[in-house]
């Protein structure tokens, strides 16, 4: 798991996305079984304003193919678990892992 532009983050955050990100990693794992490596960028927007919106362009990579998802959300969980769910619904769309079990 690779977080980049992290430091925007405080610790709070950074023990949340970490906690959050390996139980995604480990789902995606199970999907796929194939070395995987997750790419997970953050962004930070209206720093100034009384709220920060949070924008999360997240990279699945195995055997050759990358899956890429995009969120954003106020709430930085929410947008984690949004860009997540896209990439584990288009492995499942392309890949028809439920048909293989």
């Amino acid at each position: 798991i690779h977080l980049i532009d992290a430091e925007i983050l405080d610790e709070k955050e950074k023990r949340a996305v970490t906690k959050l990100l390996k139980k995604y990693y480990q789902e995606i794992q199970k999907l796929v079984k194939n070395p995987l490596s997750l790419k997970v960028h953050f962004k930070e927007y209206d720093k100034e304003g009384r709220r920060k919106k949070y924008s999360i362009n997240a990279d699945a990579i195995f055997a050759g193919r990358v899956f890429n998802a995009n969120s954003w959300n106020y709430d930085l969980r929410r947008a984690i678990h949004k860009a997540m769910k896209k990439i584990e619904n288009e492995i499942e769309r392309q890949l028809h892992v439920s048909e293989q079990k």
